[in-house]
């Protein structure tokens, strides 16, 4: 049966592992990268207002249902 290996320090606090550190690294990563998203996402949404965007070309239909824009 295989045993953890524990890295105790001089002090005697216990230390982690290589493959720990790389699990808490990757951690962190994904979750700096997740909040660069939302950060981003609010500062676009603050920023550009996307009603005027998409109603660029005025009315749709010009006022006469959606069946006359193909006649």
């Amino acid at each position: 049966m295989a045993r953890k290996t524990t890295i105790i320090d001089p002090r005697g606090r216990r230390r982690m592992t290589r493959n720990q550190k790389v699990g808490a690294a990757s951690l962190a990563t994904i979750v700096a990268v997740a909040a660069v998203g939302v950060v981003a996402g609010l500062l676009l949404d603050r920023l550009l207002d996307f009603d005027d965007a998409l109603d660029a070309g005025g009315e749709w239909d010009e006022g006469g249902g959606v069946y006359t824009r193909w006649m």
